[in-house]
């Protein structure tokens, strides 16, 4: 069911099972691939059936599964002026309801075809997961549109708004809900009633239909604006959870001068944060509490001050958490969580900073993709409840600062500002030593790291003019193989196996891979693969324990030698030396992008295998003892680092030794 459907560049990639950059090239190297029938020139949308037809005509093997199949035919029905109306219909459908509980009849009905679709989809998938898949769609379509709560962030802000004793909080209200995730997380952590508020009504409806598929009928979720017409005025509720409305320009602020839900002074127009923010404390029961999303600006922006100041005059403000870099998409500059809780008896004057940006960093070989937010739910969890006990907290990243130091000219209350070495600890001196000690060992395994060589003699046969090879006759003649990366990150199917994915900077950082991928026949790395990143051959090297048996994205060209005779590190050794040693290339710095990696500019030396093998365990050695030079110096700077800590913070003395100098 494909006629009048349109699909973008990154949608014809999916049903055609490769990276869009091949769609790019297509596009570029046929005239006769279709032309675009609708969208903007940055994001064009083509005709499902031509380019249907186009690529069968060229031999491309079609992925339409019966999920892409309803999705199209729902994009080919949907409304621009509503684009959520036909998700909601769908939605409807699934939960085998004919017109939505608004009564809203523009929702309409699905055309026969569609519907028997989507039932064939719910006897497959069941209802609740076809939603989940379709809604996916969904928000990857229309993301520049909808704010979606990523499910970390979700779960840690309904943990934190959680009872004392770890258990749910019995009725949780979202003022700003978007397609329901913080509810949707609460509902599943076992809160039983659930009250919610959006200013799009097609989003409002999203929000129900996921709790309802999910079997939460307690489910009261209204459209409209929150802060100019309040559906939930008179409710009183235990917890407020909320990804807050960032940066709105017209709140309502002229509307709502007098609002009695001001307490703590009238935002100023540039702070529509703080109104939601006094709108969430004026739905909280005595000793309920508020987990809000907020920008991280909201913080320290001087407009703000006055009431950040009240907020913390009264003790309603108990905590702030800066969230690791990136963690919601849409905000680049930071976010942060601000845990409010008006009424508290058992608060001391003090306010809970977490910076999990301080968290410890693993070791390189043990280290995590991306974010470890099991690590940092539980240790800004831990931190959470040891304030509350008021039992000593981790001072590597979290502090309580008495209220009086924060009440000044600024009343900045950005973490990084306020969790760090404090004057008047005792000194680790143990900590100290320890450093010495690491940074001594990783000095002597420096000086024994360097492999010994010797200049080759005159008779020997690596003395004399070298026969070279190139990367691309090695190619053509089967003993090397090369192929590059493509992002192929296609929404699942209800066949697809997730499958993991090397990023560029995962290579970079020698970190495991933190994407993945659902394109099961993408080629993947194997032990003995040389890895080249950004088209620079300078940084290629054999693949490490971690890469093997993922796929590459884009940015990372494989080398897999095919023969026994070409040795791993020879190649990589090899690839990695500097131009003008027999290989042609770019000289650095002649170019302010990378190019791609052309084989036919490379050569290699030609030697025995035995040969190759001996020059290869020298290259490993020389990797080797490059990574126990960046230990070395990794290790030297934070003993450095630690030392003037504790002297500039006047917690240690220096000894007079006598040095010279």
């Amino acid at each position: 069911m494909t006629s009048g459907a349109e699909v973008t560049a990154a949608e014809i990639a999916r049903i055609a099972g490769v990276g869009p950059a091949a769609v790019s090239n297509w596009r570029r190297r046929y005239a006769e691939f279709p032309t675009p029938t609708g969208g903007t020139a940055a994001s064009p949308q083509f005709s499902l059936s031509d380019v249907m037809e186009w690529l069968e005509a060229h031999g491309r093997p079609v992925r339409l599964s019966p999920t892409d199949e309803v999705w199209r035919a729902m994009e080919a029905l949907r409304d621009p002026g509503r684009p959520g109306g036909i998700l909601v219909t769908v939605g409807l459908r699934l939960l085998d309801e004919k017109l939505p509980r608004s009564g809203r009849a523009d929702a309409g009905a699905l055309p026969e075809d569609l519907g028997v679709q989507v039932d064939a989809l719910r006897e497959q998938l069941g209802a609740g997961p076809a939603f989940e898949v379709l809604l996916g769609r969904w928000v990857e379509a229309h993301a520049r549109h909808v704010e979606v709560t990523p499910a970390p962030v979700a779960a840690l802000m309904c943990a934190l708004v959680g009872t004392a004793d770890d258990t749910a909080t019995p009725s949780v209200l979202d003022p700003a809900c978007g397609t329901g995730s913080l509810l949707l997380q609460a509902a599943e952590d076992g809160t039983a009633v659930l009250l919610g508020q959006e200013i799009d009504a097609d989003l409002a409806e999203i929000t129900a239909l996921r709790l309802r598929l999910r079997g939460h009928h307690d489910v009261s979720v209204a459209a409209g604006s929150s802060l100019l017409g309040d559906v939930h005025s008179a409710a009183r509720v235990q917890g407020v959870v909320c990804n807050l409305p960032f940066g709105q320009r017209d709140w309502g602020r002229s509307e709502l001068g007098y609002d009695i839900r001001w307490t703590y002074g009238l935002p100023p127009r540039g702070e529509p944060e703080l109104a939601w923010v006094q709108h969430a404390l004026a739905h909280l029961h005595d000793g309920g509490r508020a987990v809000l999303l907020m920008p991280a600006a909201a913080a320290s922006r001087p407009s703000g001050r006055r009431i950040r100041a009240e907020l913390l005059r009264r003790g309603t403000l108990r905590g702030v958490v800066a969230l690791p870099p990136g963690s919601t998409s849409t905000h680049t500059l930071g976010t942060h969580l601000w845990l409010l809780q008006p009424g508290d008896e058992r608060a001391r004057g003090q306010v809970l900073f977490v910076n999990t940006e301080l968290l410890a960093v693993p070791p390189r070989e043990n280290r995590a993709t991306g974010t470890d937010w099991t690590a940092v739910r539980a240790a800004v969890s831990s931190a959470w409840r040891q304030f509350q006990e008021g039992t000593a907290l981790d001072p590597a990243f979290s502090r309580a600062v008495p209220v009086t130091e924060l009440l000044d000219e600024d009343v900045d209350i950005t973490p990084a500002r306020h969790v760090g070495p404090v004057p008047g600890d005792a000194v680790d001196a143990a900590q100290l030593k320890k450093d010495q000690a690491r940074w001594l060992e990783s000095l002597t395994k420096l000086a024994e790291a360097l492999p010994a060589v010797r200049v080759a003699r005159s008779d020997m046969p690596s003395a004399g003019p070298r026969t070279l090879v190139s990367l691309e006759d090695l190619i053509g003649s089967g003993a090397l193989r090369m192929w590059r990366g493509s992002s192929g990150r296609a929404m699942p199917d209800e066949t697809a196996e997730e499958v993991p994915q090397l990023t560029l900077n995962d290579g970079l950082s020698r970190t495991p891979p933190s994407s993945h991928t659902y394109d099961r026949e993408a080629e993947r790395i194997r032990d003995g693969d040389v890895l080249v990143f950004a088209g620079m051959p300078q940084g290629a090297r054999p693949a490490d324990p971690w890469e093997v048996g993922a796929a590459v994205g884009p940015g990372i060209a494989v080398l897999r030698p095919e023969h026994a005779d070409l040795d791993s590190w020879f190649l990589a050794g090899a690839l990695t030396a500097s131009p003008g040693l027999g290989r042609s290339g770019a000289v650095p710095g002649t170019s302010s992008r990378p190019s791609r990696l052309d084989p036919g500019r490379f050569f290699l030396p030609v030697r025995e295998p035995d040969d190759q093998r001996l020059i290869g365990r020298a290259f490993r050695d020389i990797a080797r003892f490059e990574a126990c030079l960046d230990q070395a110096v990794e290790h030297g700077r934070g003993a450095a680092r630690h030392l003037a800590d504790a002297l500039a913070a006047g917690l240690a003395d220096p000894i007079d030794d006598d040095r010279q100098g």
